[in-house]
């Protein structure tokens, strides 16, 4: 009985030793869904068509544009004068917004400019960024794949869904943050 007992102590004794021991885990490898597979496979195909459309229309128009390392394409036309443009700031903006085929969507001038309080303006949000370090005075041009302007759903007026959109700016004003309290934004 004696030698039952010891052996079922030993092999208790091992079981303990092996549980306590660090044990080598698998590398868990994540399991895509057939589905998020298919979905992915199309976003791919399409941001990709997108991308042939906005090198076409920028070719087909003899544009002389820089990729940015988000994927959205600009031209600075005219470097201005002044303080570069920082967040928070509110710039000004003077010129038209239109769609890759040439429709215009918004035209804004001295009487009724467009209005972006760099960082937190929500419209064409990719503004926030592409702004940034221009200075008062500079004339741009942007084309901005649809993600990066109204997406999916348009903005429910003029610009329709998955619309990729050419943009004219003149920078009339940089209001520097902390000098002004008028950041309404216009359409």
């Amino acid at each position: 009985m004696r030698s039952k007992i010891s052996c079922l102590l030993a092999g208790m004794a091992l079981l303990a030793a092996q549980c306590g021991a660090p044990r080598e885990q698998a590398p868990q490898v994540a399991v895509v869904s057939p589905d998020k597979q298919r979905l992915q496979s199309i976003n791919k195909y399409m941001s990709e068509k997108e991308q042939d459309i906005l090198q076409s229309y920028i070719a087909r128009q003899q544009l002389d544009m820089q990729q940015s390392s988000t994927g959205y394409f600009y031209q600075l036309v005219e470097a201005g004068r002044g303080a570069p443009v920082a967040n928070k700031d509110v710039v000004v903006l003077h010129g038209s917004i239109l769609l890759i085929d040439g429709t215009p969507c918004y035209t804004y001038s001295e009487r009724r400019p467009l209005r972006v309080a760099v960082g937190s303006f929500a419209d064409i949000n990719i503004l926030n960024t592409a702004l940034l370090g221009l200075r008062q005075g500079s004339r741009v041009r942007f084309v901005f794949p649809a993600h990066m302007a109204f997406g999916l759903l348009g903005d429910g007026d003029k610009i329709p869904p998955q619309s990729p959109l050419v943009c004219s700016f003149e920078l009339a004003a940089v209001e520097q943050a902390g000098y002004s309290n008028n950041t309404s934004e216009v359409k």
